[in-house]
């Protein structure tokens, strides 16, 4: 039993290094990211010093922080299982001797790991060059957020790496869902700015409910509430990522109707 753990981590371990040493080569996109990406929306959105109280730049450093991560799970996360195939290395990948489950969930980890490690680095720099104030009341809290935050994009980024490669328009399908979650988190808008007959969908939305914990524990009481929404929403995203890598590898090992290249 003991040995089998110690193999189900390392092949976590290696594929969460070697995804991380992926960003290495393809260092446009971290770049883009987790570094331009926040930095401009932190500019923009502490530009008014009337307005920048320390609750303010809390809330909105939060915000900015969920938005790159969801912008790395859909362009980096979710197309890894393209990549494999764009490579060539997906068919051997499902008949080696480790459980490619186990390589995807790791790969998946890296990616998040990593994205959240650079996007925390710019947020810190760019707060810190201007000098802005942040309220941090309950950080042990925090910490348990962002957890629960890579825990829940890891469970995303096996479902949708899963749900794009068994169809051919993944890069369409990342377009479609980036920017409708944006909102829908209500991330940098607030919730109430969207229509009524709409904002119903922010319920099924892990990022709303890690925005509402995370800005709750940073600035007042912790919402467990919406902690407990965050893990309950991660585990329906955990189990419906189980089904979309089963039905992708029945397609390919039985039936073959995945193309592999």
């Amino acid at each position: 039993m003991t040995a089998r753990l110690s193999s189900t981590i390392g092949v976590l371990l290696a594929s969460a290094r070697h995804q991380i040493l992926m960003f290495r080569m393809a260092w446009r996109i971290p770049v883009v990211l987790g570094v331009v990406q926040p930095a401009v929306l932190l500019l923009v959105t502490l530009s008014l010093p009337a307005q920048v109280t320390s609750d303010y730049a809390s809330r909105v450093s939060i915000g900015v922080l969920l938005t790159s991560f969801w912008s790395f799970t859909i362009w980096t996360c979710a197309g890894i299982l393209q990549r494999e195939r764009g490579e060539g290395t997906l068919a051997p990948c499902l008949i080696g001797v480790r459980d490619f489950r186990l390589v995807l969930v790791g790969k998946s980890l890296g990616a998040s790991a990593m994205s959240v490690l650079i996007i925390l680095a710019t947020v810190g720099t760019v707060l810190a060059a201007f000098g802005r104030p942040l309220r941090l009341d309950h950080p042990g809290w925090l910490l348990v957020g962002m957890a629960a935050l890579l825990l829940s994009g890891l469970a995303l980024g096996v479902g949708l790496s899963s749900l794009f490669v068994l169809t051919r328009f993944g890069p369409q399908l990342s377009a479609a869902l980036m920017y409708p979650i944006f909102l829908l988190g209500g991330l940098l808008t607030p919730l109430s700015a969207l229509p009524s007959g709409i904002r119903w969908l922010s319920w099924g939305i892990s990022l709303r409910w890690t925005m509402a914990f995370l800005a709750s524990a940073a600035t007042g009481t912790p919402n467990l509430f919406a902690l407990g929404m965050v893990v309950a929403l991660t585990a329906g995203y955990a189990v419906a990522a189980a089904m979309a890598f089963n039905r992708f590898s029945v397609l390919a090992r039985k039936e073959g109707t995945i193309d592999f290249v």
